[in-house]
């Protein structure tokens, strides 16, 4: 019987081997490949898991929406990163967004600004004081037929509102284009709607049409015309010298102490020639005195605290740049510098605009420097960041009004969070029985190691001559009352 050839096992395995092995070379390349674009594909996943196997999450590097930082050197610079301070190189802190501090009365934004930034956009801050404001009001005329030393013309209401009898003009002949201006003064009293002048020099041919220029000062028209020009002289040793807080202007003391709302210590403020001490109740403003230690009857006997009051030298009125002031069409604000690049957004009441410059009613105090360059770009920033600008420092504010007897519903709005469950608690003034708001943003003082919260800035001297009356009067379980 024939036998077949048939390999020997040994042969069998060895072929299988190197079939194997073949398979694997060549498998190689494609496993390389899959891993490759397996990692690729996965990059951000294995990332993360690498991040928390190696790091971990700690808590400056846990960022929620609910967090923010800010540095306390200069609060008016924000992150929602940890990082520092472009300005004092300070890190960050962390805090909870939304715990604001509460801005001055009257500033309804602030913005910090790093000094490059300052050079970057050509911000340039001037001075606020007193200068001769006067109002050039152009008016067509004609001279009168019957007394060619005499020019008539007509006036818009808003015009003759500025003339007034006596005061100066230019009159020019439009016809001789040589000609120059003469001198005139209007006569008084003012025709309804017409404004008739006295032509000094030469007379002018009758109904020739001429060019009439006005000259009206600024202090001559209401409400600055009503504003004392003359400081009272000064007696025998009347302070000179105040202390206030730079970032709350209404509180103002007359010894060296700390500001009721945020502890900060007072600053020495050396008066102006044209300013005076005087002393008056916040709840009744037409209580006033001229020397301290009196007390507001209506109140109870409240002692008067102190405030400056400014006299407008003669013929000059407190005046601003007209390139300082932004006007939105509701209200004009102006950016003042607090230093270190930090502008607070300041709405301000200015009368009519006096070539370039604006008198100022209200809103500014002489010595206040004011963004009179670039302002455009302090009021954009403040509009494309409005969380920096307003969410931080608190969108509103309460204006101290002491006429104001009813509360909003935010009274608690000025108060730092911590310290708002306490006056709520509280309620009421513990020296004048008042509501707590009712004079603006509460006051907090300290009593005895003991939270107080005040309506006003004139009740502390009361609590503090008879802690013990005041302090009977709180209600149990508040700030400072009896547990």
């Amino acid at each position: 019987m024939p036998m077949t050839d048939s390999p020997p096992p040994a042969t069998r395995v060895g072929t299988l081997v190197q079939a194997a092995r073949i398979a694997s070379a060549r498998l190689r390349f494609v496993a390389v490949f899959a891993v490759v674009f397996a990692v690729i594909g996965g990059w951000e996943t294995i990332r993360t898991y690498w991040s928390r196997w190696t790091v971990g999450a700690t808590d400056e590097q846990a960022i929620s929406s609910d967090t923010d930082f800010f540095c306390p050197m200069d609060p008016g610079v924000l992150s929602d990163w940890p990082s520092k301070c472009p300005v004092c190189n300070m890190t960050l802190v962390r805090r909870k967004r939304g715990d604001s501090t509460p801005m001055p009365d009257g500033v309804i934004a602030r913005m910090q600004f790093t000094p490059y930034r300052l050079w970057l956009g050509g911000i340039r801050a001037a001075a606020v004081d007193y200068a001769p404001l006067a109002r050039v009001v152009d008016l067509p005329g004609t001279v009168i037929s019957t007394d060619p030393t005499r020019v008539e013309a007509a006036a818009f209401a808003s015009e003759s509102a500025w003339i007034k009898g006596g005061q100066g003009a230019e009159v020019t002949p439009l016809d001789d284009r040589a000609a120059t201006a003469l001198k005139a003064t209007v006569r008084d009293p003012l025709a309804a709607g017409k404004v008739v002048l006295d032509v000094a020099g030469k007379a002018l041919h009758q109904g020739e049409r001429v060019r009439i220029k006005v000259i009206c000062p600024a202090e001559a028209i209401e409400p600055f015309r009503s504003l004392p020009s003359i400081p009272p002289p000064l007696v025998t040793n009347e302070p000179r010298h105040l202390y206030t807080c730079m970032d709350h202007p209404e509180i103002v003391r007359d010894a060296p102490g700390r500001c009721p709302r945020d502890q900060s210590e007072l600053m020495d403020r050396t008066l102006r020639p044209n300013q005076r001490i005087r002393w008056w109740c916040p709840m009744h403003p037409s209580v006033m005195a001229d020397h301290a230690g009196q007390g507001c009857d209506a109140c109870g006997g409240m002692v008067l605290v102190p405030r400056i009051v400014s006299y407008r030298l003669p013929g000059t009125v407190l005046s601003v740049p007209a390139s300082a002031v932004i006007d939105d069409g509701s209200r004009a604000l102006v950016y003042i510098e607090r230093g270190g690049g930090m502008f607070d957004a300041t709405v301000v009441t200015l009368g009519p605009r006096c070539g370039e410059q604006f008198p100022v009613v209200s809103g500014l105090q002489p010595g206040d420097r004011v963004a009179a360059q670039g302002a455009f770009l302090i009021d954009a920033e403040t509009r494309l960041n409005p969380g920096l600008a307003a969410g931080y420092f608190g969108a509103s504010h309460q204006a101290n009004t002491p006429q104001k007897a009813d509360r909003k519903d935010d009274w608690t709005e000025g108060l730092a969070a911590s310290d708002r469950p306490a006056a709520r608690r509280q309620m009421t003034c513990p020296v004048t029985g008042k509501p707590l708001g009712s004079m603006g943003v509460p006051v907090k003082v300290e009593v005895r190691g003991r939270t107080v919260f005040l309506c006003c800035v004139g009740c502390e001297g009361a609590i503090r001559a008879d802690p013990e009356t005041y302090l009977a009067k709180l209600p149990k379980g508040s700030a400072g009352g009896n547990p």
